[in-house]
């Protein structure tokens, strides 16, 4: 597969699944999304008055986070591994989707600044992580997987957890602060 095209695949499937979250969180559940979850203002609140213990955090992230890692690896070893790319791909966009539209329902234009805030610095790290691991079974077998990608992804995995754990509860906190 061209390399080219293999891009507009991930670029198609993302943006398909975004506007899917869109619509959805729109037309679906719009009641749903302003009552409830994290951008709930009882939620906001309860959250701002916790305090985070990170190393027990970082166990907690190592299960939600891991796990549908390896599940894509796993799946990456099979027939489906192409078709296992583009619904991880479907599958980002419509949460993304979905979750920039509820924090704009539910904050304004603070829920979109509130999202940015909640997935960064971790997001980028982890979206490095994926993207190795989705590319090279998207395009196998014209590549192999070699050291160099295994450390890559185990280097940009555990930035993103220890970001996710000990930086970015300080970032939310920072922010929480200012509503």
């Amino acid at each position: 597969m061209r390399i080219e095209r293999a891009k507009q695949y991930f670029a198609a499937a993302f943006m398909a699944g975004f506007i899917g979250g869109i619509l959805f969180a729109n037309l679906t559940v719009k009641d749903y999304v302003t009552t409830s979850g994290i951008f709930n203002p009882y939620f906001l609140k309860q959250y701002a008055q916790s305090e985070i213990e990170s190393g027990e955090y970082i166990l907690y992230l190592c299960g939600i986070r891991l796990i549908p890692l390896l599940l894509i690896v796993f799946l990456g070893q099979t027939r489906v591994r192409r078709i296992a790319t583009v619904a991880v791909f479907v599958w980002a966009g419509f949460s993304t989707g979905t979750i920039v539209c509820a924090g704009i329902l539910n904050m304004g234009i603070q829920g979109i600044v509130f999202w940015v805030i909640a997935m960064v610095p971790q997001f980028l790290f982890y979206a490095l992580a994926y993207l190795i691991v989705l590319w090279h079974f998207f395009i196998f077998p014209q590549a192999r997987w070699n050291m160099g990608k295994t450390f890559a992804v185990l280097v940009f995995m555990t930035a993103g957890l220890i970001t996710e754990a000990y930086v970015n509860p300080i970032l939310m906190q920072m922010f929480l602060d200012t509503l």
